[in-house]
């Protein structure tokens, strides 16, 4: 995959962007930030390149632009947003994650953020793929790779989580919290190494916590 250089967005053209969204031309169809990066995660992560004219009507719906000048602007900044993702993801080192605070009054706890929304546009990201991801790869290690994205979006069968003490499910999930960023890259890796390799399947090393104990189904802040 290749891509020009990404210039990172800044916070203020964050804001702007997210004020730009929440605008009535969007008609409250478009996506938050945090679930537009999660669901592009997974549109550049899977098997096959999704283009900007599949994946812009995907996160910002029918909106109704009060000017061309508005639309490039969203456009503009969506597409540089998408750059730094692919950069990130690229660099291998850290995914910095955009995440709602669940209680804007209370930002010391990192349990205080917001993962569901995120994770959730990222399993809509790996059902749009016009190529279904558990074709194009080994099920059971992909299933296991998307354990952890799917237990913090709430995709798992709870029947498959009785089993698991209170205290352990916390801790499982504070570690699935903590591992998210370097599992998005696990997970675009391991789809660059089967794009690469061709049918010779990946190793999968990525630490996957808690998956043996159940199967997955197949303000806003910066964190770094």
């Amino acid at each position: 995959m290749t891509s020009t250089p990404a210039t990172p967005l800044t916070n203020a053209e964050i804001s702007h962007l997210e004020t730009l969204l929440a605008s009535p031309a969007f008609k409250a169809q478009a996506m938050g930030l945090d679930e537009i990066q999660g669901f592009l995660c997974a549109a550049i992560s899977g098997p096959q390149t999704v283009k900007p004219e599949q994946w812009l009507p995907a996160v910002l719906g029918n909106p109704d632009y009060e000017s061309a000048d508005q639309a490039q602007a969203v456009k503009n900044l969506l597409m540089r947003f998408h750059a730094e993702i692919v950069a990130d993801l690229q660099a291998a080192e850290s995914l910095g994650l955009v995440l709602n605070l669940t209680d804007p009054s209370n930002a010391a706890d990192e349990g205080e953020y917001d993962y569901s929304a995120w994770c959730q546009a990222y399993l809509d990201g790996v059902e749009s793929s016009t190529v279904a991801w558990t074709d194009a790869g080994d099920e059971n290690e992909i299933n296991e790779l998307l354990f952890p994205i799917s237990l913090l979006a709430g995709e798992i069968d709870p029947k498959a989580l009785k089993q698991i003490k209170p205290r352990e499910m916390s801790d499982l999930l504070k570690e699935c919290r903590e591992d998210l960023p370097m599992l998005a890259i696990d997970i675009f890796q391991y789809f660059q190494s089967l794009r690469t390799r061709g049918n010779e399947r990946p190793n999968v090393t990525a630490k996957k916590p808690g998956s043996d104990a159940a199967q997955a189904k197949p303000g806003k802040k910066k964190l770094h």
